[in-house]
Order: C-alpha cells, then sequence, then structure tokens
C-alpha cells in the first residue's frame, strides 16, 4: 500500500513540474527567422501628420507592420497595423520639418524584418492653421473668441491674461473637437489690456501665440437679491417641489434636490416664467444654470427665448408692450447622446448657459424666460439659477 502512494506522489509531481513548462510564455509559431521587409513605399504627406502605403513581404507567419519615429520635440513615436493593411499613419508633428520613419514587418514570434528608412515632411499642423483663423473681438465683462477647426481636431485654445498680481498666466482654456465656434472669457476689467491666444493639440505641440490689445466694455452684475418672481396667469404651473424663488438666491451650484424651478404637469411647451430684476437697466446677458446631475438632459432648457420690457407687465399675462431681447439654441459641445458627458460638458454646464443681449436691445426691467424645447422633447422645465449682467447707468 505504501509503494503504491509512493507511485502516486511521485506521479503527481511530474504532472505539476510537466504544467509548469507547459506555462512558460513565448512567442507562438517562432522559428527564429525575421520576415523580408516591406516594399513600394509610397508617402502623402498631411497636416502634422503622413500616410504611408506599401507592399507586405509574403511571410506566411505576418503578424503586423511596426512604424517607429522621433519627433522634433525628441520623443519616440511607435505606430501598429496588422498584417491585413497596406498603409499607416504617423501622426503627432508639431511642425513642418522633415523626419525619418523606420518600417518593420513582424512576425508571429515578434522576429523584426531589417528596417526600411522612409522620410516625410508634415504639412503645417492642424493646431497652427487654427491658430492663424482665431479672431477675438470686446464684448461686455469680457471678450470673445472665434475658432474654425475644419478637421474637428481635439484642440485647446488657451487664451492669456494678467492675474491680479501681473502675471501673463492663463485666463481661460478651451478645449474643442467643434468645427465651427466660439467662446468667451469673462469677469474682465473695462481698461485695455494685453491678451495671448495660442492652441495645443492632443500631442502637446504648442503654436505660436498671437498678442492683441483689446478693452472689454462694462458691464456688472445685477444684484439677485432685488430679483423676484412674478407668476403671470399665463406663465407655467409649479410642480415636482419647484419654486420661483432659487432661480435668484444666488446658488449656482446646489444639489440636484434643493433649489431649482419646475413647472408641473399641466404645463405645454413653449411655456415662460417671469420675473422682476428691481432694477431699469441696459442687459449684456443672461446666464441660466443647469440643474447638477442633469446637465444637458432631461427637462434643462434647450431652445429658448428671452423677452424684456420696461413697463408693468399686463395684469392678463399677454406678451403685450414685450421686446424679444434673443433667441438662443443650448449646444452641447462633446455632441455625446443624453447622460453621458465629456470634461468640457461638465466645465460649460457650471460656468452656465450664456445668452447675449444685442447693444440694440432697450433698457428693460422685466424678464420673460420662454423654454421652446428641452433637452427630451418632453413638457416640463427645470434648472437651477439665473443671473442678469448688465450696465444700469
Amino acid at each position: 500500500m505504501k509503494q503504491l502512494l509512493w507511485l502516486f506522489y511521485i506521479g503527481l509531481c511530474s504532472m505539476v513540474v510537466f504544467s509548469c513548462k507547459q506555462d512558460v510564455p513565448g512567442p507562438i509559431d517562432n522559428d527564429g527567422v525575421a520576415p523580408g521587409p516591406v516594399s513600394n513605399i509610397r508617402v502623402k504627406n498631411l497636416n502634422g501628420a503622413a500616410e504611408i502605403t506599401f507592399d507586405v513581404p509574403p511571410a506566411e507567419d505576418l503578424l503586423y507592420i511596426r512604424a517607429v519615429y522621433t519627433t522634433p520635440k525628441g520623443e519616440i513615436r511607435e505606430t501598429k497595423v496588422s498584417r491585413f493593411n497596406n498603409s499607416l499613419t504617423v501622426v503627432g508633428f508639431g511642425s513642418t520639418d522633415p523626419c525619418q520613419v523606420s518600417i518593420y514587418a513582424v512576425d508571429k514570434g515578434e522576429n523584426a524584418s531589417e528596417p526600411v528608412q522612409v522620410t516625410v515632411n508634415p504639412k503645417t499642423p492642424i493646431m497652427k492653421i487654427v491658430r492663424d483663423g482665431i479672431t477675438a473681438s470686446e464684448e461686455f465683462g469680457g471678450i470673445n473668441v472665434k475658432f474654425e477647426n475644419k478637421t474637428e481636431a481635439d484642440l485647446a485654445i488657451v487664451v492669456l491674461a494678467n492675474d491680479s498680481l501681473g502675471h501673463f498666466v492663463p485666463a481661460r482654456t478651451y478645449n474643442t473637437k467643434q468645427k465651427l465656434g466660439d467662446f468667451s472669457v469673462r469677469d474682465l476689467k473695462a481698461e485695455k489690456a494685453r491678451f495671448g491666444f495660442f492652441v495645443r493639440d492632443r500631442w502637446g505641440n504648442l503654436s505660436d501665440t498671437l498678442y492683441l490689445e483689446l478693452k472689454p466694455l462694462f458691464e456688472t452684475k445685477f444684484d439677485f437679491r432685488k430679483m423676484r418672481g412674478l407668476m403671470l396667469p399665463t406663465d407655467a404651473g409649479l410642480g415636482y417641489g419647484g419654486k420661483i424663488e432659487p432661480l435668484f438666491d444666488g446658488t449656482n451650484y446646489g444639489t440636484a434636490y434643493e433649489g431649482f424651478y419646475h413647472s408641473n404637469d399641466a404645463a405645454r411647451m413653449p411655456q415662460w416664467l417671469s420675473f422682476d430684476m428691481g432694477i431699469t437697466a441696459k442687459i449684456s446677458r443672461l446666464v441660466y444654470y443647469m440643474r447638477p446631475g442633469y446637465f444637458y438632459d432631461w427637462h434643462g432648457p434647450r431652445d429658448v427665448e428671452i423677452w424684456g420690457t420696461a413697463s408693468t407687465p399686463a395684469a392678463d399675462g399677454s406678451f403685450n408692450n414685450w421686446v424679444l431681447l434673443a433667441t438662443h439654441k443650448q449646444v452641447k459641445v462633446s455632441g455625446l447622446p443624453n447622460g453621458q458627458l465629456s470634461q468640457t460638458d461638465i466645465e460649460n454646464g457650471n460656468a452656465g448657459e450664456s445668452i447675449a443681449i444685442p447693444a440694440s436691445a432697450p433698457r428693460v426691467r422685466y424678464i420673460r424666460f420662454k423654454t421652446l424645447r428641452n433637452w427630451t422633447d418632453g413638457t416640463y422645465v427645470n434648472f437651477n439659477e439665473i443671473s442678469v449682467w448688465g450696465d444700469p447707468n
């Protein structure tokens, strides 16, 4: 019996050893022979990139083609494509300087062919083209920056300005993939100042800096404590715990369950709410803040109109004596489906949705916020806060 147990133990150990030997990782089908190199290479130079086309070698165990190159910044990059592709694109060039690319054919055993050298001459990088097209103009309380990004590249547009200590530092960084767009830098003094503008791509390449002197127009934020809801006869009713007072409590970032406006079941689109600013003034912009947790979703206002009047609103809630000040469509920069947000979407949501009021608009005291459409094409309107800027003088 002991002899049988001893033989069983020896057999078990042999199986374990055999199993361990079988688990040693290593290339599959490694014959130790490298495939031949790629051939018939053609180069198509692109903006900040280059497409390289080639004929793959006839090796049966070929796995992929690899391109290795060093950018002018000294960064080593690598691009791989499977054996079923006959082209690859090398990217991330921040200049038009020529660059040498080494191309290898690699088999299943990770045996690499001799490199084939090819020189690429990238065209002007996209971030430089976008920077060259930037324009900036003065507006109430700040400056507005317009840009064109035809290829919808992933870019960051950086605006430089002097801080309170006189240091020339980023005042705003705007991340975008938009083909055409604009953004504002706000809360600036109404005095001539020097601004800088440059563009950074996703590889960290930087454009040259554009310098401009601009003088923002004067504006001030109106006192929210003087504002009050009116609840005129035709205004949307309130429901689901919503109130009109939280729109003017000065709190933009409360939780999703406190301090919000919410219309009721009887409301239909279009619908509106009315309020008294407590002051007759020239308005430069109105900003509304979406409800946290529901950015660009559910019942948030999407298409809106801003109406105003200097005279006491009609008691019947009609639009008599009201003037259309602005029409606005909210845009979700990322283009992601409802419920999905990019970091830029979150940043824009926290900053609030700014509606510019034309300088030709009359002085008003009473505002009517009219929603034409929400983010789910439903019948409710729900958001957190309203702020108004302008010149009371």
